[in-house]
């Protein structure tokens, strides 16, 4: 038992002072222990909400009010006279019971006492003992049951350790993460650098004299900086892919399925409806990265070489699944977590705040991690009839024939905006009227400049290049829209389509694709190349 005690001075101890007008109710009165008190007094003491009792300094109990007993877990009014406090306590706490009565009997202590219960197990009940000064023998006592506060405590402190460790945890994986990925980029990207930097080098120094291997040299280097591009945009994509923002979970899923299968020779089938809605950036970013963890714990855990990713819609919420064949794991010996990564309790938390829940079964067949998001108010990007509008107008928005077709080039980094300049720098009938570096921007030159042609980035502050090409078409506004894009993975055609584009252009060839997609858009063609989006995920 605890006790803090509450010392008043030695005079005070020694010789009590009685307040003048104070009225004493003297236990002596007879009472239910043989003793009674007044009628009015014992009402009063009966109606309070906490515990009182009035005891010798060894725990014999001469009154107590029914609360005080059922607090102690005993039936009200059936004490028999002479009962001991120690009778209502546990064992262990005997000794630090008799400890703070008799410090009690001089000054007021106050601590914390076990109490058996049958209904409770043990209950915690904080006590305060203090001098009755019209009888030294006595000791005031009163009792309040705090079990629910200590359990709740002890409740708090668990979440407190439990948020402290994954938080913890987290960073331990995020600074796992950086000295993998800072490994790659040296081991990879570094290394390539490299060999471009010593070809081109070398060229460099041999630039005046007759060398057969220029050429040879030159194109090689040109290949060392395709796979160094590649590569760069692979880990920019795993750290965020670019497709949630703009074109939403079903094609951020299938990009990223691709690229799991060739990397881990793991098949993997996913099964997306057609009328899949936008959810907010934040959902579809939470149900991504909770398919990367489960996909990921596949490889680690499960030795399984197949894994359905599934997506249904109900009335009211999108549920993700992510099943595999393999041999499952046993849940209680885990504690609800994957063996490593911040594991399902990281998944649980991202879905908890999104108003979702997260359900996992596993037995020796295979795991089943499904994801459930409520459903909110949003559209996927659906074709309509912008197009139509558009071809009626074209004729009479086309530029004279022997003028240059104006073109708009938006994209946010500066040295993709000077690489266009620079193949269109010779074309005599193309010409660049304006630059805008987001989507905001580029609407607003539309408008003004009211270009033939706009060369429009997809991944792009203030609005990506589909946002872009939608506030566009809504707004009647009839170019011709080239999407200008690192993306490329299946189903671009199908959504560039339906945003009313006129076509794309993979950015790594530019060189040998973007002045024929120009011309044939502007000839009132589309430029589509799947044979382009298959060569850059070779």
């Amino acid at each position: 038992m605890r006790n803090n005690s509450k010392r008043g001075s030695s005079a005070n101890r020694a010789r009590p002072r009685k307040i003048r007008g104070e009225k004493r109710f003297p236990v002596e009165s007879k009472g239910p222990y043989g003793k009674s008190l007044d009628g009015t007094f014992a009402s009063l003491m009966e109606s309070l909400s906490v515990g009182v009792a009035v005891a010798t300094r060894n725990g014999g109990l001469l009154y107590t009010n029914s609360r005080f007993l059922e607090t102690l877990g005993q039936p009200p009014r059936k004490n028999p006279s002479g009962s001991n406090l120690k009778s209502f306590v546990a064992a262990a706490s005997w000794r630090s019971l008799e400890e703070a009565m008799s410090q009690g009997a001089l000054e007021t202590t106050e601590g914390e006492i076990i109490v058996p219960s049958s209904d409770y197990g043990l209950r915690t009940i904080r006590v305060c003992f203090s001098p009755f000064l019209d009888a030294p023998a006595t000791i005031k006592i009163t009792a309040t049951d705090i079990t629910d506060l200590v359990k709740a405590q002890t409740a708090l402190k668990a979440s407190k350790d439990s948020m402290n460790s994954l938080s913890a945890r987290v960073l331990q994986l995020q600074d796992e993460e950086r000295r993998r990925l800072a490994r790659d980029l040296h081991d990879t990207v570094g290394q390539e650098i490299v060999v471009v930097l010593m070809t081109l080098d070398t060229i460099a120094r041999t630039w005046d004299k007759p060398d057969p291997n220029a050429r040879k040299n030159l194109l090689e280097a040109v290949d060392w900086l395709r796979k160094v591009e590649s590569e760069i945009r692979t880990f920019s994509y795993l750290l965020h892919p670019p497709l949630l923002d703009d074109m939403g979970l079903a094609s951020a899923l299938s990009w990223y399925m691709e690229g799991f299968s060739k990397r881990s020779g793991i098949s993997v089938q996913l099964s997306v409806p057609d009328n899949l809605p936008r959810l907010t950036l934040q959902a579809e970013t939470a149900l991504f990265r909770i398919m990367q963890e489960s996909l990921s714990n596949v490889i680690r855990h499960s030795q399984s070489k197949q894994a359905w990713v599934r997506i249904e819609l109900d009335a009211h919420y999108l549920k993700l699944s992510i099943r595999d064949a393999g041999r499952g794991f046993d849940q209680t010996s885990h504690g609800g977590s994957a063996p490593s990564g911040v594991g399902i309790e990281g998944m649980r938390g991202r879905l908890r705040s999104l108003g979702g829940s997260l359900d996992l079964q596993s037995d020796p067949h295979g795991t089943e991690v499904i994801a459930s998001v409520p459903l909110r108010d949003g559209a996927a990007i659906s074709p309509d009839s912008a197009r139509a509008r558009r071809q009626q107008k074209d004729k009479a928005t086309q530029a004279p024939t022997g003028l240059a077709k104006r073109i708009l080039i938006v994209d946010d980094h500066e040295v993709a905006r000077k690489g266009i300049r620079f193949l269109l720098n010779d074309e005599d009938d193309l010409e660049i009227c304006g630059e805008a570096q987001d989507g905001l921007e580029a609407f607003e030159k539309v408008q003004r400049l009211k270009p033939d042609l706009v060369i429009l980035d997809l991944n792009m502050p203030g609005g990506g290049g589909f946002s872009a090409a939608n506030r566009i078409r809504n707004a009647g506004l009839t170019p011709k829209i080239l999407i200008y894009t690192t993306h490329t993975f299946p189903g671009l055609e199908r959504i560039a389509r339906a945003a009313d584009c006129d076509g794309f252009v993979v950015k790594a060839n530019a060189t040998q694709d973007l002045i024929r997609g120009i011309r044939a858009v502007l000839r009132g063609e589309e430029f589509y190349s799947s044979l382009n989006a298959k060569a850059q995920n070779a």
